[in-house]
């Protein structure tokens, strides 16, 4: 071989790139059949790379060859690759795999690592200056851990650096197609010139020596996406558990996804395929965007003027290739990628793809989950009917899942997602701005709502403790030994002194607790109800308080309060807002409204129901207790339950006295919505605007109660 002058003048030319077709066949052959051939070229390649590094011409020396420095860094050079050659020979000889000259190697087959520990190494020239550095990696399959319709990936171990990397190689099916290959190099090639904080990092790309398969290295992000924490976050709504924290963070992963494709699109990239399991959070929070396999490099783009040749072919390929076809992921697929017109797809596109990733976080469905009349296509076996509703369709709203978010939260998803290209933000960054904005109002926004929720809810809270004060008396008023005297009295005089002693238990309570209006002691039997003591205010002066006489007791047939009160167990209290506890015309509300309770007194010797202890309280002057104390609310109105008609209303903190009976629709139609969920609801939470709060307080449930319903300022 050294003596073939030839070849070695048709090597040297090579490394200079003068070769025609003709004279590169011939040297490929003389490589391919001569092992003296391929050495003498991988020691030319090494003496090439180091002369590029020394042989500079000084100004001031010899203007007719070398320098004496540059001649000593050549010679030692020269001498330190013929070293390193040496070295990697024996090395391979012990059973490592070296470097090729170009930097690619082999790798064993990935699939016997499914049942034994595979070293993966390969070569690469990590550095250039003035030498050039030959570099092995080596890698150990551990897992698999995802597989799509190209490659498959497995988590893998750098053994050089002890790390985790994920590991993304060619499918063995693919290995004989070129187009494959080149869409392979494709992607690897885009994802490592996009080199920013949210986009997976590429470590090595490098061809497998014995299988052949091409695989590239990148840091491995674990298995946790977007899509997992969207479906943990409506977990948990559907749970009723408070989520502020959560939406949050979600939208602020949601802006870092922006942020990385905005990125992108200033390289000329369009990923085409975004959806929330193409977004990958790691342990601490960073929020990566993978799988750039489908993304397309804009003609007039930075990126276009820097990837290899094949690279760009392989971009033509798949235009050509798939030309009239959808290319992305049907659930989040953009109009024009449905329709197959690849000549349309731009930036806008991924715009597109974001507005659907927000949408699935607002809603936890994907936009194009049902078809237009509501029911899940099948995408394997319509797939083009599906494609043809996504081209021609309006962008969904939440409303369609029956789903209630921020009103301009939602805008902003529908407007990303336009059907038409031109209506969409102009760029990433408008999109995530405008989330942005939204959340800084959203945080006092918010605030002022949490306040708002807090007053309704201690508002139903103070009700609450009046009815379990309430429950405390009346128990304490049945079990007092007056009662007892009596029901056992004979006499006429007997009577009267027990009676005059529970009178004066009676007016104890009262005076103790200013919003009572009454208690009563009856006898029932036989449907019928007797007063025997009643203590109660007068009804135009509040502070005084009477004994009403004998004479002006009442006594008739049992009501339908006093019949479920006698129905209950010992020391079980019943309380119900009614217009008369007596009367069985219990239809509607009224200002006069009367919060009751009852607890029944059972015989000692019968151990039968002989009577009821009541107690009565003016519930409209309750309210005006309540809402005098001041108020964040810009209204406040309260109202009955059964047939919503208004208690009581307060504007800015000022009671407003109308004199008439009206109905929550008659004066707030914007509380409707919340009375219709208060219906079987405890609470109304205004989720689109954040402006209204409802809470309900049943006395009977599901039968009679009061709402209380707030509107923020």
């Amino acid at each position: 071989m050294p003596n073939d002058k030839a070849i070695s003048h048709l090597i040297s030319q090579s490394m200079r790139r003068k070769l025609d077709d003709e004279e590169s066949a011939r040297v490929d052959s003389h490589l391919r059949e001569s092992e003296e051939a391929r050495k003498f070229a991988e020691l030319s390649a090494l003496i090439q790379t180091s002369v590029s590094g020394t042989s500079l011409v000084e100004s001031s020396g010899d203007q007719n060859g070398l320098s004496q420095e540059a001649k000593a860094r050549l010679k030692e050079s020269i001498r330190g690759a013929v070293q390193q050659k040496a070295s990697l020979s024996q090395a391979d000889s012990a059973g490592s795999i070296s470097a090729s000259d170009s930097g690619s190697g082999r790798l064993h087959d990935p699939q016997l690592a499914e049942t034994s520990p595979v070293q993966k190494e390969v070569g690469q020239s990590l550095y250039q200056g003035h030498e050039n550095r030959q570099a092995a990696a080596s890698f150990r399959l551990v897992r698999p851990i995802a597989e799509g319709g190209l490659g498959k990936v497995w988590l893998a171990q750098d053994e050089k650096l002890g790390r985790a990397v994920a590991i993304k190689q060619l499918k063995s099916q693919s290995l004989e197609s070129p187009q494959a290959w080149q869409r392979f190099h494709r992607e690897a090639e885009i994802t490592g010139h996009l080199e920013h904080p949210n986009v997976v990092p590429l470590y090595f790309y490098g061809v497998d020596r014995q299988s052949g398969e091409p695989f590239y290295a990148m840091r491995f992000v674990g298995k946790r996406t977007l899509s997992d924490a969207i479906e943990e976050h409506h977990d948990r709504v559907e749970a009723d558990e408070e989520c502020c924290v959560s939406v949050h963070r979600l939208l602020s992963i949601f802006q870092d996804i922006c942020q990385a494709i905005a990125y992108a699109h200033s390289r000329g990239v369009v990923h085409r395929d975004l959806k929330p399991d193409n977004v990958v959070l790691d342990n601490f929070g960073q929020v990566i965007v993978i799988d750039w396999g489908l993304a397309k490099v804009l003609e007039d783009g930075e990126l276009a003027t820097k990837l290899t040749s094949d690279a760009l072919l392989s971009e033509s390929d798949l235009l050509q290739t798939m030309q009239g076809e959808a290319i992305g992921t049907p659930l989040y697929m953009s109009p024009e990628q449905a329709a197959g017109e690849l000549n349309k797809i731009d930036h806008r596109t991924d715009v597109y793809g974001l507005g659907a990733i927000l949408f699935s976080i607002l809603t936890g469905k994907a936009p194009h989950e049902k078809s237009v009349v509501g029911t899940p296509p099948d995408y394997s076996s319509d797939l083009n009917s599906v494609l043809k509703i996504i081209a021609a369709s309006d962008p969904p709203t939440a409303s369609d899942y029956g789903k209630s978010v921020p009103r301009k939260l939602e805008n902003i998803c529908v407007k990303a997602m336009a059907r038409k290209q031109h209506m969409r933000f102009d760029s990433a960054v408008d999109l995530a701005s405008a989330v942005e904005s939204w959340m800084a109002g959203q945080s006092g926004k918010q605030a002022a709502y949490d306040a708002l929720r807090m007053e309704g809810r201690e508002l139903r809270a103070d009700m609450q403790a009046t009815v379990r004060d309430m429950a405390r008396n009346i128990r304490f008023a049945a079990g007092m030994p007056s009662i007892e005297g009596l029901m056992k009295a004979e006499s006429d005089e007997d009577k009267q002194v027990w009676r005059k002693r529970l009178a004066t238990v009676f007016q104890g309570l009262l005076k103790a607790t200013p919003y009572f209006r009454s208690f009563v002691y009856i006898a029932v039997g036989d449907g019928q109800f007797t007063e025997q003591v009643r203590a109660e205010r007068h009804s135009s002066d509040m502070s005084t308080i009477r004994v009403v006489p004998r004479s002006h007791l009442r006594s008739g047939q049992i009501s339908e309060f006093v019949q479920r009160v006698a129905d209950e167990m010992p020391e079980e209290v019943y309380t119900s807002v009614v217009i008369d506890p007596y009367g069985d015309s219990q239809e509607g509300c009224a200002t006069d409204l009367r919060l009751v309770s009852g607890v029944p007194v059972y015989d000692s010797e019968t151990e039968d129901v002989s009577g009821c202890v009541m107690i009565e309280c003016e519930i409209n002057q309750l309210l005006r207790d309540q809402l005098s104390r001041g108020s964040s609310a810009a209204e406040v109105v309260v109202a009955c339950n059964a047939t919503n008609r208004v208690l009581l209303q307060s504007r800015s903190g000022q009671i407003i006295d109308t004199g008439q009976i009206e109905t929550v629709e008659q004066i707030a139609d914007h509380f409707l919505t919340a009375v219709e969920t208060l219906q079987t609801e405890a609470d109304f939470i205004d989720g689109q605007d954040s402006a209204i709060f409802g809470a309900t307080l049943w006395f009977v449930p599901n039968e009679r109660g009061i709402s209380y319903l707030l509107r923020r300022k």
